[in-house]
């Protein structure tokens, strides 16, 4: 179990005595709101705290900054924390050590990032959060760049109600809905938008019929935690047989697939993703089956956003808090834009 409470005081606690390193920072530490100082390009230094390299997604996202950040002559420090709170901390640390003077962070936790926000805002330093909305207690606001949730939820519901429409009439008994509670509210909107979407185009199902699944936390356990939640769901419920299934990701959908196959009840699914990876192209490889296909996400192109995005906060140019990537539905007919997706061409 992650051990959020402990890593908030020790966030706070060192806040309190951080002094010194990174360049540009004073320490002195600044009251809210945050400023951030103006600075040339040529000396941005970013600090890329990244979640897993184990996951498809990250580790292409974490190789396209490397390559923007190159591209745009612009400096990039780079560190990792395998998905344990407790290091993030840590982390940033050593990247404010390095002389970061922005700190990018792919941890996709709300509740740590938003007091990242407070953490390096009150020494000067910007935070951009990647897929996840981070909010300091103090109310400021980091900045995001990622999913247009709501519209990545109701391109994959619409894809969805295309293929009930195919394979089951229009029917469709139950929809479950995968999730993380640690990535905080806006992530769940790439998941009831999917519901949306499924009412959007045709497809009728009351409000009770969908069913939130709570995973416990992500990170590298969440293929094995969807396996067990997904068993244990289809072992409570022998008699539903058009069952829609919408996840956070990939490797959520992995573990929900795999628990299907195992209780040989592929044919009562119907699976889709936010995100297409490995994962998607692998069960394609099986033949017809119920993963259906993904809303697309193109890690692979997350830097060509995010350092701009960099070079703009630094720069003085106040962008806005938001930005997002474009979202369509990529099933079996698009592989080699999935192909491309995934990072293998």
């Amino acid at each position: 179990m992650k051990r959020i409470g402990l890593v908030l005081l020790l966030l706070f606690a060192a806040g309190m005595v951080f002094a010194g390193g990174g360049g540009q920072r004073s320490s002195a530490l600044q009251s809210p709101p945050y400023k951030f100082p103006i600075i040339a390009k040529q000396d941005i230094v970013i600090g890329f705290n990244n979640g897993s390299r184990t996951v498809d997604f990250l580790r292409l996202v974490g190789d396209n900054m490397v390559e923007a950040a190159a591209a745009n002559g612009v400096k990039i420090i780079v560190a990792e924390s395998n998905f344990e709170t407790e290091r993030i901390l840590p982390n940033v640390d050593n990247l404010l050590l390095q002389g970061a003077n922005i700190i990018v962070d792919f941890n996709v936790n709300a509740e740590v990032g938003g007091s990242l926000v407070d953490y390096c805002g009150a020494r000067g330093v910007p935070v951009i959060g990647i897929d996840v909305d981070y909010k300091g207690v103090t109310g400021e606001q980091g900045w995001f760049f990622g999913a247009n949730n709501q519209m990545a939820g109701e391109t994959a519901g619409v894809g969805l109600s295309q293929a009930v429409k195919d394979k089951w009439g229009g029917q469709i008994e139950h929809l479950l809905l995968f999730y993380n509670s640690e990535n905080g509210e806006l992530p769940k909107l790439r998941l009831s938008g999917i519901y949306d979407g499924l009412l959007k185009n045709g497809i009728q199902l009351a409000q009770r019929s969908v069913e939130w699944i709570e995973m416990g936390g992500g990170g590298s356990d969440t293929t094995l935690a969807a396996n067990q939640k997904m068993t244990d769901w289809l072992t409570a419920h022998p008699n539903l047989t058009k069952v829609g299934v919408g996840t956070v990701n990939c490797e959520t959908a992995q573990g929900v697939f795999s628990a299907l196959q195992t209780a040989n009840r592929d044919s009562h699914a119907l699976i889709v993703t936010n995100n297409n990876g490995n994962q998607t192209l692998a069960a394609f490889q099986l033949g017809d089956n119920s993963w259906v296909g993904g809303s697309a996400f193109f890690p692979n192109k997350y830097g060509d956003y995010i350092v701009p995005l960099v070079i703009d906060i630094m720069t003085g140019k106040n962008p806005d808090k938001i930005r997002t990537i474009e979202h369509r539905f990529l099933g079996r007919g698009q592989l080699e834009e999935i192909i491309s997706e995934a990072g293998l061409k």
